[in-house]
């Protein structure tokens, strides 16, 4: 999924979106099936989470032994600092690429009806998601529209209320004729071509 990324301002419900009724007819909206359906997006969402979360930690561990290893390896003073910048700043940003494919397979799981990863709150894509004070992402999640299935064997953890949307993609309110994530909640700001 090629997308383009921008702050969302709030908005609509996703049917009170101009477009909304055309998608639904052209089958452009998230599909939730009726009964529980398979794992059609590997790897999962909440798998390519799980690796996320280890990288994270792996990673940190990593870059802390290289720094206390560099004086007993010999590595001069003067090359410290730019041996722990280059790792750090490498590490950051495979971290972030790993996120944004969470949130690639998380959409495409959401499009399909189901899912294998429920956040309280959050993002995926720098940039995207509203703002608190301190500037951390804080996009709230709600999921019970959609299947919850556990990313291993597929299994039901939670049937969808009937009675609500499912997060994924539809017609934006912010962008009109093109596609934006609702999470259930709010608009992420997350924009499909």
């Amino acid at each position: 999924m090629n997308a383009r990324r921008g702050r969302p301002q709030g908005g609509p419900h996703p049917r009170q979106v101009p477009g909304y009724a055309e998608a639904r007819r052209a089958g452009g909206l998230p599909v939730v099936p009726d009964q529980p359906p398979e794992l059609a997006v590997r790897p999962t969402a909440n798998g390519l989470f799980l690796r996320f979360v280890a990288f994270a930690a792996g990673g940190l561990v990593a870059i802390l032994a290289v720094v206390l290893l560099m004086d007993p390896l010999g590595v001069p003073g003067a090359w410290q600092a730019p041996v722990f910048g280059v790792l750090g700043l490498t590490w950051f940003v495979l971290l972030f690429r790993r996120l944004a494919a969470v949130g690639r397979q998380s959409a495409a799981e959401l499009q399909r009806g189901y899912t294998t990863l429920v956040l309280d709150f959050g993002g995926f894509w720098v940039g995207e998601g509203p703002l608190t004070l301190s500037g951390d992402m804080r996009a709230a999640w709600d999921y019970r529209g959609t299947w919850h299935l556990n990313h291993r064997d597929g299994h039901v953890l939670r049937a969808p209320d009937r009675s609500i949307d499912p997060p994924g993609m539809y017609p934006s309110p912010h962008r009109p004729g093109q596609y934006e994530l609702w999470t259930g909640a709010t608009w992420l700001g997350h924009y499909a071509d």
